[in-house]
């Protein structure tokens, strides 16, 4: 019996003794916003258009069937760091290094270039070790890009943002594509929405627009895994949300971002005495539930929160500002885990507008700087994502021959918002052996330049492009140049060889070897290579399947229920078992038909205990307006594309005396508290730097062992 928690996304949600919408059906009972019901898998139903769910009180409808309404979602476990800092590398006082900030989510920061004073390769030079650093430890970057990043012509004060904005898209794709797959998201540009405020730019949301779409469309094409946030919005919510509703009405309703970037400063969660200052009145939840509203398929990224400007040297206040930290994170994680992207705390130091965490020189201000590492260590996911651009993603996929209804690509784009925004990649044919699949319609491929056309043209839908290649192997040296040529065009994020028994000339395992180290050294390092293939267990040997193994990321099995007069349910579910022993991420391949086979086939896919990292409908060029459409009726699990990750154990405290917490592995590392003899804690993380052994738990650092004198601290 496979149980699920659901969380209840509305205002109020009717609570009925059968799963029908009449009157006479109603209990007169509701579900409140963020209450949490549990499921029996089994006990689901489809009936009037709607998924119903049936627990202990009835029935509740959660989403209706197209997708267009939903009413519930997963009660989600943690499966992203979402804690992260503000940091500034550019003043010596608030550039702390990575060590520093071991486990940590995020770090956020502003790339300053023409503020500096100095050609951009010396800017280029003073950062590229920080970030390296930081993409090294395991901390994401958020890269700030705005005026310090770019001066041009000034338009804030000369005018023509226009001119501004194509210069500017240039310097983005200058730095995403220096930075690439080492930078994880970028924010373009800083509280734009304020007028008049001396911190920042005020930008007409017309004048965003445009900004933001040429940078979106340069960073897609120099680094399509890289993210896209909106500028933190700072002015009241109402304000706010206008604002981006007008940007994306300036962009025919499109927001090509992957999430919308708030700054809610004096804004407070419900919990009792949360406020730091009387003058924080706001209310956090209020003002999440009026994003969440307005943005349901956008993350919400909150890269600034804190206290700013307060006397940094009246320490009555740190246990106020710590207390407001603690119950702000405690209150987001538990009450908006499924809605977040980020929640980045303002600032490391006081030299950032009076916000510290540490003082100028550098001195942890507790309790403030122990609350911070205290939620740090706390903010660590039992899953992760599976190592695919494909996880937790719907797709369609497309042969560059098929003709289409769009007269070009951007329309094709537009469309596909409207009918199946949950739809967020697109997986092209566009070559067979030495030569480009060619074509007539919008997505015709005849040359690179194609593929980076569509890639650009998808950004106004946040939809990624990645080349599908029909793989022959009789000409290896022009069929690799072939590959290369499609995998590193601008803007695709990863290449997949289809392998058909009928034309693939690479059989023998000395033959698939030779080919793909020959094409994996002709490709970047980082390049990802999908398979995709005939999906019945029983065909796995017609293509040596074992053989491509230790050459490619993902798996693509292709599992045509309609073709095979099976049910989608039962042909995917003996794929995915057949293919879970070779252990690597797997996007199920299957077909467009009648909308409830197509939900079934999301279902027997997504579900967590099925663990496809995605899925894709083939073949759009032959489908119908309706089958596009029930494309949105394809749920999305919480988890599809994640699994849980290894624990490494348990251990207790072995000594007689209390043992040390530290914030980071370093006994000169700040202490955050004790473990108590015999206490016993999980252990999240080994590390060793000699003679010490260390281990992470979910309170932070303790040392487990002195290699040198092997003294045993945790065992």
């Amino acid at each position: 019996m496979a149980l699920r928690q659901y969380r209840c996304l509305v205002n109020s949600l009717n609570i009925r003794s059968q799963p029908f919408t009449q009157a006479a059906f109603r209990t007169g009972q509701t579900l409140r916003r963020h209450q949490v019901i549990t499921v029996e898998d089994s006990r689901r139903a489809e009936s009037e258009g709607y998924l119903w769910l049936n627990f202990e009180r009835g029935w509740c409808a959660a989403r209706s069937l197209d997708g267009r309404a939903v009413f519930m979602t997963d009660a989600v476990p943690q499966r992203e760091r979402l804690l992260g800092i503000n940091i500034d590398p550019n003043n010596p006082t608030a550039n702390p290094t990575p060590e520093q900030l071991r486990g940590l989510g995020w770090v956020r920061f502003v790339l300053h270039m023409d503020s500096r004073r100095e050609p951009p390769e010396r800017a280029f030079a003073f950062y590229d070790p920080i970030i390296r650093a930081y993409h090294h430890s395991g901390t994401r970057i958020l890269l700030i890009l705005l005026q310090d990043t770019f001066v041009g012509n000034m338009p804030w004060v000369n005018g023509d943002w226009a001119r501004y904005a194509r210069d500017f898209a240039v310097r983005a794709s200058a730095i995403a594509a220096r930075y690439r797959g080492q930078v994880a998201a970028y924010q373009i540009w800083n509280e734009g929405d304020l007028d008049g405020a001396p911190t920042s730019h005020y930008v007409k949301p017309e004048d965003y627009a445009t900004l933001l779409l040429l940078a979106s469309e340069a960073i897609n094409q120099a680094d399509p895994s890289a993210l896209v946030i909106s500028g933190g919005l700072a002015s009241d919510a109402a304000n706010s949300i206008e604002y981006m509703r007008a940007v994306r009405r300036a962009l025919g309703n499109a927001l090509p971002v992957d999430g919308i970037a708030v700054h809610p400063y004096g804004h407070i969660p419900p919990s009792p005495n949360a406020a730091p200052f009387p003058n924080y009145t706001g209310s956090l939840d209020a003002l999440m539930r009026r994003f969440t509203d307005a943005f349901p398929d956008k993350p919400i990224w909150i890269t600034e929160i804190g206290v700013a400007r307060v006397d940094v040297n009246n320490q009555t206040y740190w246990p106020r500002i710590a207390n407001y930290m603690d119950k702000t994170i405690d209150f987001l994680r538990d009450t908006y885990m499924h809605a977040l992207g980020a929640v980045i705390w303002f600032a490391w130091s006081d030299s950032m507008d009076q916000a510290g965490i540490v003082n100028v020189r550098g001195e942890p201000k507790n309790p403030i700087f122990s609350t911070f590492f205290a939620n740090l260590h706390a903010d660590y996911p039992i899953y992760e994502r599976q190592n695919t651009p494909f996880a937790n993603s719907i797709a369609l996929a497309h042969s560059a021959t098929d003709a289409l209804a769009d007269a070009s690509a951007e329309a094709f784009a537009a469309r596909l918002q409207a009918a199946a925004p949950n739809v967020s990649a697109l997986l092209l044919w566009c070559s067979n052996g030495t030569a480009w699949l060619g074509g007539t319609g919008a997505l015709a491929v005849h040359s690179a330049v194609d593929l980076s056309r569509i890639a650009k043209s998808l950004v106004k839908a946040r939809v990624r492009l990645h080349a599908w290649h029909g793989l022959h192997g009789a000409d290896i040296t022009a069929e690799i140049s072939q590959i290369v040529q499609a995998a590193l065009a601008q803007g695709v994020c990863s290449i997949v060889l289809d392998l058909d028994p009928q034309r693939l000339a690479l059989r023998q395992p000395d033959h698939i070897r030779t080919f793909m180290t020959a094409l994996r050294r002709a490709l970047p390092a980082e390049t990802r290579i999908g398979l995709s293939f005939d999906g019945r267990p029983a065909n796995f040997s017609a293509v040596n399947l074992t053989e491509w193994l230790p050459f490619i990321d993902s798996w693509h099995p292709k599992v045509w229920y309609a073709d095979w007069n099976g049910r989608p349910s039962v042909l995917i579910g003996q794929t995915l078992s057949a293919l879970r022993p070779y252990r690597k991420p797997i996007v199920v391949l299957t077909q467009f038909g009648p909308d409830g086979d197509m939900r079934e086939a999301g279902r027997a896919a997504l579900e967590p205990h099925q663990a496809a990292a995605g899925i894709a409908f083939w073949r759009l060029g032959t489908a119908s307006a309706a089958q596009l459409a029930a494309v949105r009726g394809v749920a999305m699990p919480w988890l599809a594309g994640y699994t849980p990750l290894d624990t490494l154990g348990t251990v207790a405290v072995r000594t007689a005396s209390p043992l040390r917490i530290r914030a980071v592995p370093s006994e000169q590392s700040p202490t955050l508290g004790q473990l108590q003899p015999n206490e016993a804690v999980s252990v999240l993380e080994r590390l060793s730097l000699p003679p010490l052994e260390w281990i992470r738990h979910r309170r932070g650092w303790s040392v487990a062992r002195n290699a040198a004198t092997g003294e045993v601290y945790l065992g």
